[in-house]
Parts: structure tokens; C-alpha cells; sequence
């Protein structure tokens, strides 16, 4: 999630090389959102996503229903829980969501302004990691894990912790640093929920467009919403090479998650940043997701 600001200049990125495919993204919902973000496929209900700005939850049932409602503290980004709630990254930490009433009741504090929690993502042993973000340069921004055993801090020193997602392995945890302009892959051990040796996969120059949310599809490869751009990038893991890339009629992506019978319809959401943002976005890609994982604080599901 980056701050409500207008990209400080109109980017007209390069055009896609000739070995890239080029997908056009288009609207699925007329719900408008200030801050959309967290896109997430729950099967049976449908696409989940969040207004953070405006305090509101969506959903797109899988016939094309649309509803929302009301939430009564700010969330930053919605898992799935071990039932039917869900878990809440809050602004200052985590909590259990209601997606009925909207209530969420918090249950662990870990950041207080004015730093802030971000987005998050949910491991294959069931864990939750969530990053902290600010944005005054200070780079005061961490990475933590949250399990059975409480809430862990991972990596510190970040400006702007984003899109979090696991190699289909299990063996590598990507990671975006928003105001740096990196994507990096650590070394994860799935046992223990340990990160090891990082590798640069991307880094992004200098300038208005940054990395924000990603997903990992079941071939391995990184779909990134690159804000400011327009755009959404499927990336080779391996040598940071954009392979596709999909066109977003809104300035700001914000993040992106797989959805869909099939798990091959990519959802984007967005940000009303210029008037031009701020709805769901919908587009065929040739790949498949996964399905998220659940939140079981680090104990494996039956």
C-alpha cells in the first residue's frame, strides 16, 4: 500500500519488448474505493478486497454480486482465518475480522504511530507475516511474523514494507520495499519460518513508479502491481526479466491476486489517486495462482 499522492509526473514507460505478452485489464465492479488493496480469492465466497481509506470491505461473489461493508477500525490488509473470520492486519497490528458486521476485534499490538502496518500474506505452515511502513524517509519499517508463539521481527530498517508471497516451493519468501524500489527473495525455511541469504530479483529506478503489492502463480512467477505506472509486470523470478505485462486503465495498481474457477483470472485493484482509479480490475492471463493459505498461527491444517 503506497500514500494517497498523486505521481509527481505522467511516466510513459518503454513499450514491451517483442517476446512480452500484453494483456488489457478491465473493470468488474462500479464499487469506487479511495485506497483499494488486498485482493483475496476465497472459494465459495469469492473475491475479497479492501478500501483501506474509506474503512470498507468488498465482496465480488463468484455470479457477480456485489456487496461491502462497514469496518470499524482501519485494516491494511484481510487473510483467511482458520474459520470464518478472517485476519486483519490493522494499522498498528493484528486482529479478527467479521465479515458480516465489519467488526474487528484486535488481539495483538505490535507498531504505534507513526509507523504503520502494511500488507501481509499467510506462509504454507499457516503463519502470518505483515510489514510496517513509513514515510518520512526514516526507514523505521519492519517485517514480522505472527504464530503461535506471538509476533516475531524479522527484517528492520525498512522505508516501506509491500506485497509479501511464497515460491511455489515454499523455499523462497518475495518481498517488496515500496520506497527503495526492490523486490528481493530470502532464503525461507518452511520448518521453522526462519528467512536466510537475500537475492535482488528487481530493482526499480529512481522516480514516480514504484513496486507495490504481488502473487506468485503455480509456475513460480511474480505478478507485481508497479504503482504509478499503469501497469502490472509478470516477472522471471530467476532473472528479473519482465515476461508479460498487463495494462491497467487507472494510474495506480496497488496490488493483484488470482481468482476464478480456474484460478487463472487476475484481479487487480487500485487507487483513486487522479480521478482515474479506485475500481476492481479484471484480466486473463495465461497462468494459474494458488490458493491462499490459511492462518493457523504455525500449526499445519487438517
Amino acid at each position: 500500500m503506497i500514500s494517497l499522492r498523486k505521481p509527481t509526473r505522467v511516466v510513459t514507460l518503454a513499450g514491451p519488448s517483442p517476446c512480452e505478452v500484453v494483456i488489457e485489464a478491465s473493470p468488474v465492479s462500479t464499487a469506487k474505493a479511495e485506497l483499494g488493496e488486498s485482493p483475496l480469492w476465497a472459494e465459495g465466497v469469492g473475491l475479497r478486497w479492501l478500501d483501506v481509506a474509506g474503512q470498507r470491505l468488498h465482496t465480488l461473489d463468484p455470479d457477480g454480486t456485489h456487496s461491502c461493508v462497514g469496518l470499524s477500525t482501519r485494516v491494511t490488509a484481510v487473510e483467511l482465518g482458520p474459520g470464518a473470520e478472517l485476519l486483519a492486519v490493522t494499522t498498528n497490528g493484528f486482529g479478527w475480522l467479521d465479515a458480516e458486521s465489519g467488526r474487528v476485534e484486535q488481539f495483538a499490538d505490535v507498531v504505534a504511530a507513526p509507523v504503520s502496518m502494511n500488507d501481509g500474506g499467510i506462509d504454507a505452515k499457516g503463519r502470518c507475516w505483515a510489514g510496517s511502513a513509513v514515510r518520512d524517509g526514516s526507514r523505521r519499517g519492519a517485517l514480522y511474523r505472527l504464530d503461535g508463539n506471538g509476533v516475531t521481527t524479522h527484517l528492520e530498517k525498512l522505508a516501506m514494507s509491500n506485497g509479501i508471497d511464497w515460491s511455489p516451493a515454499g523455499d523462497e519468501l518475495y518481498h517488496v520495499d515500496s520506497t527503495a524500489g526492490t523486490v528481493t527473495a530470502w532464503e525461507f525455511h518452511l520448518d521453522s519460518g526462519e528467512l536466510d541469504m537475500p537475492r535482488l530479483v528487481r530493482r526499480l529506478p529512481d522516480g514516480p513508479c514504484l513496486p507495490d503489492g504481488l502473487t506468485v502463480d503455480e509456475s513460480g512467477d511474480i505478478w507485481l502491481a508497479v504503482w504509478g505506472s499503469g501497469q502490472v509486470w509478470c516477472i522471471d523470478p530467476e532473472t528479473g526479466e519482465t515476461t508479460a505485462v498487463v495494462r491497467v486503465p487507472a494510474t495506480c495498481p496497488t496490488s493483484c491476486a488470482f481468482g476464478g474457477p480456474n484460478l487463472s483470472t487476475l484481479y487487480i485493484t487500485t487507487a483513486d489517486t487522479d480521478g482515474t482509479g479506485g475500481l476492481l480490475y479484471a484480466a486473463p492471463v495465461p497462468a494459474r495462482g494458488l490458493l491462499p493459505h490459511r492462518f493457523s498461527g504455525g500449526v499445519p491444517c487438517a
